[in-house]
């Protein structure tokens, strides 16, 4: 239950970090707001790892190529966020956000991708996934 609740609050993040980098995008760019996030980001985690980490971040040097794909990732996701939040609102995107994460861990659980714990595909997960893009369209109607 922590842990459901730990993620919840970092959805609440993901809900104010996206208009937060849209607003500054309004002074700086898109793309330009996205290298800030990140940097804020750098820094802050730089300085958690030094005080607080295992002090193994050289081994990263040692994992596959791919492994390093995560940063590319959250970066495309903090750009897209800039771009759409403006455009269809905090809610929206936050919501096509989930819809699109959902479907996509469905898919890496069904196969147990990176290593995870194969959840195969059950009537009552596309039912779920259902209702979210049902609450979707509810979201989007005006």
């Amino acid at each position: 239950m922590r842990y459901i609740l730990l993620m919840a609050f970092a959805g609440c993040l993901i809900a104010m970090q996206s208009p937060i980098n849209a607003a500054l995008s309004r002074h700086t760019g898109g793309l330009e707001a996205s290298l800030v996030s990140f940097l804020t980001g750098t820094l802050f985690l730089t300085a958690a790892a030094f005080f607080f980490g295992d002090g193994h971040i050289l081994k990263a040097f040692q994992a596959p190529a791919w492994q390093w794909s995560g940063g590319l990732l959250g970066a495309i996701l903090v750009f897209v966020s800039i771009v759409c939040v403006p455009k269809i609102g905090a809610l929206n995107t936050g919501v096509a956000m989930i819809l699109g994460s959902l479907f996509m861990a469905t898919l890496l659980d069904n196969f147990g991708c990176f290593g995870l714990p194969v959840i195969r595909v059950s009537l009552s997960r596309i039912f779920g996934l259902c209702l979210i893009l049902a609450g979707l369209y509810f979201v989007f109607k005006r």
